[in-house]
């Protein structure tokens, strides 16, 4: 088999409690985000190729970890 046709490409974990995974299933890349710790499906996607896949993961992984970050104050009213 070729390397791009394993079916678990690997998985992200967030600064959280979330984890990302890339896998190719039904001649497709399936992004998933699981919650932690019972990795509950919260999301996933369907790509035709690979590279669209695996920068789909990272934006989740970049988001997950935006969203778990304190956000700076600032002293401006509304």
């Amino acid at each position: 088999t070729r390397p791009d046709e394993a079916r678990c490409v690997g998985s992200l974990k967030t600064g959280g409690d979330f984890e990302v995974e890339v896998s190719h299933t039904l001649n497709k890349w399936c992004v998933t985000v699981f919650q932690l710790p019972a990795k509950q499906v919260v999301a996933q996607d369907f790509f035709p190729e690979r590279w669209k896949a695996l920068a789909r993961a990272q934006d989740f992984v970049r988001i997950l970890n935006t969203r778990n970050k304190p956000q700076p104050e600032t002293d401006e009213e509304p």
